[in-house]
């Protein structure tokens, strides 16, 4: 007997919610391990972080997998995108400030514990409350405005990696990895991190969204990954994610600057004639 059209259009809804849940739940473990190894007052950083900061990207992936699930299969709805926020606050707003605070910031005052945290989670509520009314009223964009919640976190937990243990120490031409360095300098560097990814989320900065697929696309694609596999010969892949985040942030940023210095020198030369 062939299956409703009802049944198949049920089911293809159920795989964007599916990752959505995979997201969830990678978040709600890293936020249990950090909370059970906090609570035992370890002086060093455990490897239970380091497994925190691996879901957290595992996260990301299934919050990037989900958008485009739900975009190939047509099944794009309110319910999913309020949900995928929620979830998105959990994973990539609450899980990496509690990461970030347990494992990197205790040297510091209490303030300048708190103060980072506060930024990165109210920049988080507002970016992601910002993109459902963007995506509500208007075509998605190829652009993010401003920089996605994911890559904000994304960039904490490869930080988290990198200063995992002599293991994750990031080779020279990136200078000393943070386990090297006092752990108060260390602190001050991470809060001032968390602080200008906070000012990122809640700015206008164009970042890349990946949303549209075309051959130049996958042509691109085809080459970071092999790329990427040319590197992972090299470097640890905790290392690997911190330079694609930071590429990632310099390229929306490079983009940005340049564009305003090339419309500014349009703009003198209008004047001109």
């Amino acid at each position: 007997m062939p299956k409703r059209p009802g049944v198949i259009r049920s089911s293809t809804y159920i795989l964007p919610n599916l990752l959505t849940a995979f997201n969830l739940i990678c978040g709600i473990i890293a936020i249990l391990l950090v909370l059970e190894n906090f609570a035992a007052k370890n002086t060093v950083q455990p490897q239970e972080y380091i497994i925190s900061a691996w879901l957290l990207l595992a996260a990301m992936i299934f919050d990037f997998l989900d958008g485009k699930v739900a975009r190939w299969t047509n099944t794009v709805s309110d319910f999913g995108m309020k949900v995928d926020s929620f979830t998105d606050f959990v994973s990539f707003g609450i899980a990496p400030v509690l990461l970030a605070y347990a494992a990197l910031l205790q040297s510091l005052p209490v303030v300048l514990q708190i103060l980072p945290c506060f930024f990165f989670l109210t920049a988080g509520a507002w970016r992601l409350a910002r993109f459902n009314c963007e995506t509500s009223n208007q075509a998605p964009a190829n652009f993010f405005n401003g920089l996605p919640i994911p890559a904000a976190s994304a960039l904490i937990s490869t930080i988290i990696l990198i200063s995992g243990g002599p293991q994750h120490v990031v080779p020279a031409f990136l200078g000393q990895s943070l386990n090297s360095l006092p752990p108060v300098t260390a602190g001050t560097l991470v809060a001032f991190v968390m602080s200008a990814l906070a000012v990122l989320m809640v700015s206008h900065v164009p970042f890349p969204a990946f949303k549209r697929v075309n051959r130049r696309n996958l042509i691109l694609l085809a080459g970071v990954a092999i790329f990427l596999y040319v590197l992972s010969l090299l470097l640890p892949w905790g290392n690997i994610f911190f330079l694609i985040m930071l590429l990632y942030i310099f390229i929306g940023l490079f983009q940005y600057f340049s564009n305003r210095v090339l419309k500014m020198h349009e703009q003198r030369r209008t004047q001109r004639v």
